[in-house]
């Protein structure tokens, strides 16, 4: 049992000892404040007459006070059971039951204590009219303005104590907006209730000593209309208090998130626990947040299958078939003796090898601001230039091919490398449902080319003399120019050209 009590406790983040307390402590305090007012302030003689030996005052009060305390812990208990049943065993109840009743706690908070107040009032004014009618007149009509006084302020302090476990309940998921009342009637029924019912009761006084409901003077009435109106001071500085926080901190709550994002904070949600206006706002921000998070997803695998570049142009702009005449300078990559490594060596070990040597292909392509543009098997195609312009592409794509040769040289695997450039088209290539962005033209094929040389060269490197004159000249002075061969498909020589010892290029 011990145990129970210490799980229901602070059961959701709420404390349950907490919110009892102080639902029952404004409903008390409230009854205690109407009956003392009247008691000593309400200057009929009839209020003398309410005596102990008379069914009075005190026996009235003691009576009002037993039944709303009885009666309000019996059904607040009652109604609060299966939210307590559902924290317990969370599996064994309807989400969407649970949801609606915890959302709605706060309003049938509010209506068990009317219906209890309703009950205290037909008693101790059943009991007054046994007195004089006037008497109950009075004794009716205050305390049902306290009546409303009292609801609306357990209402925004139970709004806020159910926080906690509202927030548990739409963790997962929220639908209804209309399940608490909206923040605009919410602010109007604030004031009225807690501001100008005190008022009306003042207002009252007066209009019942003009008409002779009273035998004091205005100037006697006094005391009376200063203990409302202070009353109106406390009970309107309490309920705006109340009402700017059930606005006021969810939107700081939502602050606070966006500053997290603003951070970096990708990951970043708010609790819903509101069922008006506000729970829609926080439900927006965390549906906003999981749709940023998945297009950053969708974009990521998207960036790692076409190229970061590919994917960042096809994002901002519509893509369409067709291509555009650009410069280029294109670097093939392919491995030697793939075809007798997969045969000595299991699938797994093949890929795992394969992983290890495109992994700083892409990353020495990338830092020298190349694309890879595919894979294909045991072979990579890394454009310089297309999709985004790239000044002094040549450049880049030879020290690319440089970087490459030196950072390779610990692997199982080694490749032939081919650097070319020229005019090229790139677009995208295919069909309406499915294309691919890819470069076209002799650039590519001269590469391709000269990669197959490149295997059976020392170095595994080749450019042609063209290539070599379109980089810049500290580009060229780690180059030197060879022979001139027909390349396969070509009709016409090409002037070959490797890079030169490191040490010797150093010294140049």
């Amino acid at each position: 049992m011990e145990r129970l009590w210490r799980g229901l406790r602070w059961l959701g983040g709420t404390s349950w000892p907490l919110y009892a307390a102080t639902v029952l402590g404004t409903n008390v305090l409230g009854a205690v404040a109407i009956m003392v007012f009247i008691r000593f302030f309400i200057p009929m003689p009839e209020v003398e007459l309410l005596s102990l030996d008379h069914l009075g005052l005190g026996t009235v009060g003691l009576v009002y006070v037993l039944v709303a305390v009885v009666l309000g812990i019996a059904v607040t208990a009652l109604m609060f059971r299966p939210v307590l049943e559902w924290q317990l065993h969370p599996d064994d109840h309807d989400p969407n039951m649970v949801r609606n009743l915890v959302l709605r706690l706060p309003v049938l908070q509010t209506v068990i204590v009317v219906v209890v107040w309703l009950v205290g009032i037909a008693i101790i004014t059943i009991a007054a009219a046994q007195v004089s009618a006037n008497l109950a007149i009075v004794i009716g009509i205050g305390t049902s303005l306290t009546c409303f006084v009292v609801a609306v302020l357990t209402y925004l302090q139970a709004e806020r104590l159910v926080r906690p476990i509202a927030a548990s309940a739409l963790a997962r998921r929220f639908e209804d907006s209309t399940l608490e009342p909206p923040i605009k009637q919410r602010l109007y029924m604030t004031w009225f209730t807690t501001s100008a019912v005190p008022m009306i009761g003042v207002l009252l006084l007066f209009v019942a000593q003009r008409n002779g409901f009273f035998t004091q003077t205005p100037g006697e009435l006094m005391p009376a209309a200063l203990v409302l109106t202070f009353a109106a001071l406390v009970t309107g500085w309490m309920g705006t208090a109340f009402a700017i926080m059930s606005v006021v901190d969810p939107i700081k709550e939502l602050q606070d998130a966006i500053n997290r994002v603003r951070r970096g904070e990708a990951n970043t949600q708010v609790d819903i626990y509101d069922g008006s206006e506000i729970g829609v706002l926080q439900a927006g921000f965390n549906e906003m947040m999981r749709g940023l998070n998945e297009r950053q997803r969708v974009r990521d695998i998207f960036g790692r299958y076409v190229g970061t570049e590919v994917a960042a142009k096809a994002l901002e702009e519509k893509p369409e078939l067709g291509g555009e005449d650009r410069r280029v300078a294109v670097l093939f990559i392919d491995v030697i003796g793939s075809t007798t490594f997969a045969v000595n060596h299991t699938p797994e070990e093949v890929v795992e090898e394969l992983n290890k040597f495109f992994e700083i292909v892409v990353e020495v392509v990338h830092r020298n601001k190349g694309v890879i543009n595919k894979f294909q098997g045991d072979a990579a195609l890394a454009v310089f230039g297309a999709p985004v312009s790239l000044h002094d592409a040549s450049s880049h794509a030879l020290q690319a091919a440089r970087e490459l040769t030196d950072e390779l040289a610990g692997l199982q695997l080694q490749a032939g490398i081919g650097v070319a450039a020229g005019h090229v088209v790139a677009g995208h290539i295919g069909g309406h449902d499915r294309f691919e962005y890819t470069v076209i033209g002799d650039a590519v094929n001269a590469a391709a080319r000269l990669t197959e040389l490149a295997k059976d060269t020392p170095g595994r490197v080749l450019t042609n003399a063209g290539t070599l004159r379109s980089a810049n000249e500290v580009e060229q002075q780690r180059w030197t120019l060879m022979k001139s061969v027909e390349l396969r498909g070509r009709n016409k020589m090409t002037q070959l050209a490797r890079p030169v010892r490191s040490t010797m290029a150093d010294r140049a």
